[in-house]
């Protein structure tokens, strides 16, 4: 317990060495008005189900989802579960970041994923406040002097100031299939520079992309636990356009399963289809897989079960 009456929450590194395969999934909190307990029960029929830890999106897009952190907090302390924070950087000044990243470490919180998030959507012409943070590496950059006991200077100090380090555990984004190779290495090289522990990627469908993408990490020597992240597909409209949204390509195998449209009942084929691409993506070195449940929560709840009973802690 700390001085606030929280619990320090387990690092996901720590989790990482404790197992040999992880099972993980992100929720995104309630629209604002929404019923709060709907989020609550989601999370414990995934944890139920086999998730080890717990990802806590932020509102992207500028999208009306506030209590990132309150849910956090409640993964960590009510369900004994440890969890990520998802902290997104593009519009605030290091000031406010500083202010935001103590609330969190107040509160126990030692898992953030540094993101340098999404522009609001409809909005064209919007610009970032000057000053703010462009790239997530100067995220993950004031979240490292944070854990050295390095904060920003404040020109009334005298003198000075006993500074307590932070003990936050460090992940970010990685997209093995950028559309520039010499990018999709070097952006997660800055952040691995900056300071990153592990990474978590974007979408991912196909399990030689992921092969491919590790290997060109080793042949630059950027060395860190890459958690492929994925979903269940119900059917190839669905398929088709998480292709178009996020520029990924599909294994054809994978899509050809699938049925045209998904009808009534859960998505068998879906399910199946993922746990056999998972199971791909662990034999070219996978520490674990992170499932992105979005609205789909017994989907993912079956995959985990199945997974558990593959890959038992």
């Amino acid at each position: 317990m700390n001085a606030f009456g929280f619990r320090a929450d387990i690092k996901i590194t720590e989790v990482l060495k404790k197992n040999s395969f992880t099972l993980s999934a992100e929720v995104i909190p309630p629209r604002n008005g929404s019923e709060q307990q709907n989020v609550l029960t989601q999370v414990q029929k995934l944890i139920e189900a086999g998730a080890e830890y717990l990802s806590v999106t932020k509102g992207a897009g500028g999208s009306l989802r506030g209590g990132s952190l309150p849910i956090a907090q409640a993964i960590k302390e009510s369900f004994s579960t440890p969890s990520v924070a998802h902290f997104t950087c593009r519009d605030l000044l290091p000031v406010e970041v500083e202010n935001a990243l103590i609330d969190h470490h107040y509160f126990g919180i030692r898992n953030i994923l540094a993101l340098r998030g999404d522009p609001p959507q409809d909005q064209p012409n919007w610009n970032p406040r000057p000053e703010s943070y462009p790239h997530a590496y100067q995220l993950v950059e004031q979240i490292k002097t944070l854990n050295e006991g390095r904060y920003l200077n404040r020109p009334s100090d005298a003198g000075s100031l006993g500074q307590e380090r932070t003990d936050f555990c460090i992940g970010v984004a990685a997209y093995p299939e950028h559309p520039n190779e010499t990018e999709r290495w070097r952006f997660l090289q800055r952040k691995v520079q900056a300071g990153a522990d592990y990474a978590i990627t974007q979408m991912l469908f196909d399990a030689d992309a992921y092969g491919r993408y590790l290997d060109l990490l080793e042949r630059n020597q950027i060395v860190l636990p890459i958690i492929p992240g994925t979903r269940v597909l119900k059917d190839r409209k669905q398929a088709d356009l998480m292709r178009k949204l996020f520029q990924v390509s599909i294994a054809e195998d994978l899509y050809q399963a699938l049925p045209e449209v998904h009808t009534d009942g859960p998505p068998l084929a879906g399910i199946e289809q993922c746990q056999r691409l998972i199971e791909k993506m662990e034999r070219h070195g996978a520490p674990g897989v992170h499932l992105f449940v979005l609205f789909d929560t017994q989907s993912s709840c079956d995959l985990l079960q199945r997974l558990r009973i593959q890959f038992p802690s």
